[in-house]
């Protein structure tokens, strides 16, 4: 972004009044660099997506389809420690006594099933293993491949109406079984979780992809859809048992190489994506994207414990590199993503660590390796996936983000545990789960304040605070319109502590999050509630100083607190509303009912003296219902009917009056500060023709530095203030000055006069420029009468 497209605060603050801030101030789409209305699910992508999510379920049945038409065991099989093969559990009820004998061979009849056998296939121990991808012994891996070999060569001949076999255990005589198709019963609930889950996976990339229509974004597809295919092929694996045939056993083992390091590349290509654009950043991830091609490539030529090697540690390296992205991101521009991307690929790459690890550990343990490649690569899988999932939907709640990401964490260090403790210390499957359940929580429990301090935590403002702010930006708003960006800046400020607070032209209607959390916009609300007047909008960056995301929860909170505000301008409003139409009829009350009989008294007056009094009155009358019914007041023009008033009322009582005043801008009075100056002013003039005894009155008005200061002093007879008894006068003044937030003070004169002075300070507001235009006279001058 730009820094010519970005606003601050202090823009917003320091606009003139009358003048539109709004000219200064970039538009939200400039600000964001991409249109403001998110792209929605019609036309060509709705179509697309529809596509793949078809495509993709026909391909699940239609595997389902052929799992159907493939044998299937009734019992399964288990390696014991010495390298034996015993059956574990029946469910051909006929075998259930043979539960944990040794299983040598298998004897494949085509004829009747009591016929000598025609083909023994030995099952050698590494047969078991779901697939050939985590064996990194050259041996191991041929009698992996020999012993699937053989047992496909004896079923060339098999039959959809089932194969006679009969079971060769040692120390116990044959047993024969009739193996049926699977059928679509016989599919476990394994392979539709799985398969289902590959689906989501799947269409999770494709959405990301569709959504923004950007090739950028193919890393993140392509992360998703190997992900995908390892949860396919292993939902195919868990079915298919001794039975997977050659092709797709060298097909797993060749795929499950490539979606490992195209994983990796795509973890380097999502962290450069987010990292700060540059003019290498296509050359960094085709560079990823390569070395996994070129490390797929030579691993196939390399043996079995080189190509596995070279397999772990090109992964490894790739998401080091990932890590790294962040780490020098994070350091030249905060941003909770590089955070976040860096704490989950740290937990990542210490989980493949331990499971690589637990592996090259027992290598010569057929049992525990064979333990740890089935479920110690299934709950690798089943991190990796839950983070792939979960990354677009970071934004969306902050109490199921984090409870998620620390039980995922501990759940997977515990597994990694297990597996290292029955590797290295040959434990019970029972001891060395309770040991590693035991550590994992202590380690949890022991640094869960620590974790929690650096995930979204809650607001540590207080909503009574809050409730303040919000009272007072709808005081000051109501008093100065443009103030209403700074203030809602400092409240944003205040609440989610962010990198950054920019102002744009906009028009939005609710708060909303873009950018993956890292943005949230903000309407700023107004005190009219028509759509021109709701054009600005904040743009609030990376919360908690670039450490954190925002969340739908503070997505919620702003917008609460935008309607709240709203409706209190507008409760207000209608309060002022009223005030002012109550205001209005007392005017117009006092015009028709109290002028009317003082006019008729002055064409009665006996006197010429009494006329004139009476002619005056009604003056005075007729400014106090025009100051009653008008909205606002500027100085200069309020200034000059207290002059005539004040003059008047002196020269009735023969007295001199010296006006000063000095003004270095002019600003509005509202109906509360008009009504308090002219009583302070009617008050004091009083005092002074009633009791001083005065020749001369000096009234002097300054506003300078936002600062009011009014003096008010003569040159009569009053005795020392202290010695004053406050009446209901005095006691008005001081009252009146309290309320507009200033102070007053009386003082004796030498060598005889008495001084009020009066300071207001912070003493400001708007003038409507047509009431500046046909204010009567100038903003500074001096006067004497």
């Amino acid at each position: 972004m730009s820094a010519h497209l970005i606003a601050s605060e202090a823009d917003a603050a320091n606009c003139e009044p009358g003048a539109d801030p709004t000219h200064a101030w970039p538009s939200l789409e400039a600000v964001l660099q991409k249109p403001l209305s998110l792209p929605r699910w019609v036309g060509w992508r709705l179509k697309a997506m529809a596509t793949i999510v078809v495509v993709a379920m026909a391909g699940v049945l239609l595997l389902a389809h052929w799992l159907a038409g493939q044998p299937r065991f009734p019992f399964s099989l288990a390696v014991t420690p010495t390298g034996e093969v015993r059956l574990d559990t029946a469910d051909y009820p006929p075998l259930r006594p043979l539960e944990g004998k040794t299983l040598q061979a298998l004897g494949i009849d085509h004829g009747m099933a009591d016929a000598h056998p025609a083909l023994v296939a030995p099952i050698p121990p590494l047969a078991l293993f779901p697939s050939g991808r985590w064996l990194l012994d050259e041996d191991g891996l041929q009698r992996f491949i020999a012993g699937h070999v053989g047992l496909s060569n004896a079923l060339d001949n098999w039959s959809p109406n089932g194969v006679a076999v009969r079971l060769q255990l040692k120390g116990h005589p044959d047993a024969p079984i009739l193996i049926a198709p699977r059928g679509w019963a016989g599919i476990t609930p394994v392979y539709w979780v799985l398969a289902a889950l590959s689906l989501v996976v799947a269409s999770m990339g494709a959405m990301v992809l569709l959504s923004n229509a950007d090739w950028r974004y193919g890393g993140y597809a392509l992360l998703a859809v190997t992900q995908a295919g390892n949860l396919l092929l292993m939902a195919l694996e868990s079915n298919l048992g001794l039975f997977t045939p050659t092709w797709l056993l060298t097909l797993d083992t060749s795929l499950r190489a490539l979606f490992d390091l195209l994983g990796a590349a795509g973890l380097v290509h999502i962290a450069l994506l987010n990292a700060t654009p540059g003019p290498n950043w296509g050359f960094k991830a085709a560079a990823a994207w390569l070395s996994a091609l070129a490390m797929w490539a030579l691993h196939s030529s390399l043996s079995a414990a080189q190509g596995w090697w070279l397999l772990q540690l090109g992964c490894g390296g790739l998401a080091l590199c990932a890590i790294g992205v962040t780490f020098t991101e994070q350091a030249r521009s905060p941003n909770p993503l590089h955070l976040l991307m860096r704490r989950v690929l740290l937990i990542g790459m210490l989980t493949w660590s331990l499971l690589s690890l637990a592996v090259w550990l027992t290598r010569e343990r057929p049992d525990l390796n064979l333990e740890i490649s089935t479920w110690g690569v299934a709950g690798w899988q089943a991190f990796v996936t839950s983070m792939v999932l979960i990354a677009p939907y970071f934004s969306r709640t902050r109490q199921v983000q984090r409870e998620f990401m620390l039980l995922a964490a501990s759940g997977t260090v515990a597994a990694s545990l297990d597996l290292l403790f029955v590797a290295v210390f040959s434990m019970g499957q029972l001891a060395s789960m309770a040991i590693s359940l035991m550590l994992s929580m202590g380690l949890y429990l022991s640094f869960r304040r620590w974790l929690l301090a650096r995930l979204p935590r809650p607001d540590s403002l207080s909503m009574e605070k809050v409730f303040q702010q919000i009272y007072r930006i709808a005081r000051q708003i109501e008093v100065q319109p443009e103030s209403a960006c700074p203030a809602m800046s400092r409240l944003m400020r205040d609440l989610f502590d962010p990198l950054d607070v920019m102002v744009a032209q906009g028009h939005l209607s609710q708060v909303t999050l873009d950018q993956d959390g890292g943005l949230m916009l903000v309407p700023v609300p107004s005190l009219t509630a028509s759509t021109h007047a709701r054009r600005t909008v904040l743009v609030v960056k990376h919360a908690r100083r670039g450490q954190h995301l925002f969340t739908r929860d503070d997505c919620a909170l702003a917008q609460r607190i935008v309607e709240q505000l709203q409706r209190a301008l507008s409760f207000d409003q209608a309060v002022e509303q009223g005030r002012s139409e109550e205001r209005l009829r007392i005017a117009q009350d006092l015009h028709d009912d109290i002028g009317a009989r003082l006019l008729t008294l002055m064409y009665q007056a006996p006197t010429p003296e009494i006329e004139e009094y009476i002619r005056h009155t009604i003056q005075d009358l007729k400014t106090l219902t025009r100051g009653l019914a008008a909205h606002t007041h500027c100085l200069t023009q309020a200034a000059g009917e207290w002059k005539r008033d004040i003059s008047h009322r002196l020269n009735v009582a023969r007295c001199e009056l010296d006006w000063q005043m000095k003004l270095e801008r002019e600003i509005g009075l509202n109906v509360v500060q008009w009504s308090a100056l002219t009583r302070i002013l009617r008050e004091l003039v009083s005092n002074t023709i009633s009791h001083a005894q005065a020749r001369r009155v000096q009234v002097s008005l300054s506003l300078q530095g936002g600062t009011l200061r009014l003096v008010v002093c003569d040159d009569g007879v009053g005795t020392a203030p202290e010695t004053w008894s406050h009446g209901l006068g005095l006691g008005g003044v001081r009252k009146r000055v309290k309320q507009l937030g200033g102070n007053v003070r009386w003082s004796t004169l030498a060598p005889h006069g008495v001084c009020c002075e009066v300071e207001i300070p912070n003493f400001a507001g708007a003038c409507p420029e047509d009431q500046i235009e046909h204010a009567p006279g100038q903003a500074s001058g001096h006067a004497s009468h």
